[in-house]
């Protein structure tokens, strides 16, 4: 009896596999060339159920009073991040993975990592795929707060 226990238990096994939970994924992009290996790395070595790529724009205003200038910077920083979105997802959809959401986050509470540490904070991703830039402290700064695999490449 106890060998025919063992054999349920085996078959009951895959039932509790197929109950996981869905896969987030959240690429975090810059205009680096780092980047686009930091999509075709994740399209190859990740399988998720829905793929996020994020981009914090690059702006920083002028002067106040410059308004009209101001408004047309951040107007082309804007074109230029979701034209960096739209190439890289392409290039996603290429290496055979399907960005489900593209986000085009604004610099204005500080520094990139404390705008994606944010929104990572809001959204929960199951995996954060980022590229270094030499900015190694990130990974564990981000572990640190948020419970979440981070993948640095």
């Amino acid at each position: 009896m106890a060998d025919a226990d063992k054999k349920e238990n085996k078959l009951q096994s895959p039932a509790k596999e197929d109950r996981c939970t869905k896969t987030h994924v959240m690429i975090c992009i810059d205009a680096s060339e780092h980047s686009t290996r930091v999509v075709e790395w994740t399209a190859k070595h990740l399988r998720a159920d829905k793929v996020t790529m994020v981009h914090v724009y690059n702006y920083q205003m002028v002067h106040p009073s410059l308004t009209d200038v101001d408004r047309a910077r951040r107007e082309h920083a804007i074109q230029v991040g979701k034209d960096l979105l739209n190439q890289l997802s392409h290039k996603a959809s290429v290496a055979g993975m399907k960005v489900d959401e593209l986000k085009l986050l604004a610099p204005d509470e500080g520094a990139a990592k404390y705008i994606i540490l944010k929104y990572v904070q809001k959204v929960r991703p199951t995996v954060l795929v980022c590229g270094t830039r030499g900015d190694s402290g990130f990974p564990r700064f981000l572990s640190f707060w948020v419970e979440i695999y981070v993948v640095n490449l």
